[in-house]
């Protein structure tokens, strides 16, 4: 299976899609994740400063989507995905960090893929790219043989009212898992305050957020602040076996 996880999957004719196959290719993913995250969205770890590269203990245990520009060469798209048997062979999951996952389901952990550390370049953030890793994911998820996703969504933003009016959305507008509630851990904990019952209203996603949500993601966790990162964070789930047909047609292809 790790042969079918390096190398090229598509080419078009500005891009080419594949896994990070080089210490070199895993290097200019990082990369761009520090430009992205710490430079032009102020959030990120501070230790990324240092060498200029968003490294963190489960980079070497993960698979590496990158989208080079034919034109220059570059890595100009990145998603770090991870199955859960291989993660514990190793750190375990990243989102463990933030969120007790102690009860969620086996059945659910063992068909997961762990998806995260995503990112465009600004020049780049045509739809196109974004649409070329997620047909990157399906694959994955095709080769790994894997029925779920679990990730974090984020807002960036550190002040928890936000982060409350975020949930109040997702809430009114049956993102929440019907049975399912996950914590996050005491020091992620967003403390809970006191909003505007009419904010959600005016409650914009990022783009990401939403594509998961229009793929049928459903929000297992409360808003838990990451104050190292600069971000909110919501734990999300999607099972592709809910998979609407066109979401199939035009990724799983």
């Amino acid at each position: 299976m790790e042969r079918a996880l390096t190398g090229q999957l598509l080419t078009t004719n500005q891009y080419k899609l594949g896994f990070a196959k080089t210490e070199a290719d895993l290097r200019a993913a990082q990369s761009l994740r520090y430009r992205v995250f710490n430079v032009e969205l102020g959030e990120g770890l501070e230790e990324s400063h240092q060498h200029h590269l968003d490294v963190d203990r489960y980079d070497l245990q993960c698979n590496h989507l990158i989208v080079v520009d034919r034109k220059t060469d570059c890595v100009i798209g990145t998603y770090r995905l991870q199955t859960y048997q291989k993660a514990i062979q190793r750190h375990g999951l990243y989102t463990s960090d933030e969120f007790d996952l102690s009860t969620l389901p086996k059945e659910i952990l063992n068909e997961a893929v762990e998806v995260g550390r995503a990112c465009i370049q600004k020049e780049h953030r045509n739809g196109r790219v974004l649409y070329l890793l997620w047909r990157g994911i399906a694959k994955y998820m095709e080769i790994t043989g894997q029925r779920y996703l679990l990730g974090c969504c984020s807002i960036k933003s550190t002040d928890p009212a936000e982060g409350w009016e975020v949930w109040d959305y997702l809430r009114e507008n049956d993102h929440l898992h019907s049975s399912l509630s996950i914590d996050a851990r005491d020091d992620y904990c967003c403390p809970a305050v006191e909003r505007d019952t009419e904010a959600w209203k005016n409650v914009t996603l990022p783009e990401l957020f939403n594509l998961y949500l229009d793929l049928g993601a459903k929000t297992l966790s409360k808003p838990a602040l990451d104050k190292a990162f600069k971000t909110i964070d919501f734990l999300i789930l999607v099972d592709l076996e809910n998979l609407d047909e066109r979401s199939r047609k035009l990724f799983f292809r």
